[in-house]
């Protein structure tokens, strides 16, 4: 019975200490980063790289430093110093970062995918 007693004690503790946060648009908001080092920039260089696979894409350090948004436009395949398919009529990909709570979203506008982000600090905008 003290057994039954404490482990359900643990677990009203354990439920009210856990957080989860999960994406709800309509409270998120948009958000700028800040203490962006290394393992930020890899985080989400590991996203993009596999929302866009063989993109290539090199981040600069400053990425939503200022804005919640970052455009992706793939480069032209060139031959011979001109473009292969003639102009380029792909969008830019658009990713945006987002506060909701305490957590930091990357939304992949194009597929409307949500990555939480562990590395990343945000603050709302």
């Amino acid at each position: 019975m003290k057994l039954t007693s404490l482990l359900i004690s643990a677990l009203a503790l354990g439920l009210v200490g856990c957080k989860s946060t999960e994406w709800n648009k309509e409270h998120a908001v948009p958000a700028v980063a800040f203490g962006f080092d290394s393992e930020a920039k890899a985080e989400i260089a590991g996203i993009i790289d596999d929302a866009m696979p063989g993109a290539n894409v090199k981040l600069a350090d400053d990425i939503f430093n200022n804005d919640h948004r970052l455009f992706i436009q793939r480069e032209p395949t060139m031959v011979d110093g001109n473009p292969a398919q003639g102009r380029i009529t792909e969008m830019p990909r658009k990713f945006e970062l987002y506060h909701l709570e305490d957590s930091c979203f990357l939304y992949d506008a194009k597929t409307e995918d949500i990555y939480l982000l562990a590395e990343v600090q945000c603050k709302p905008k």
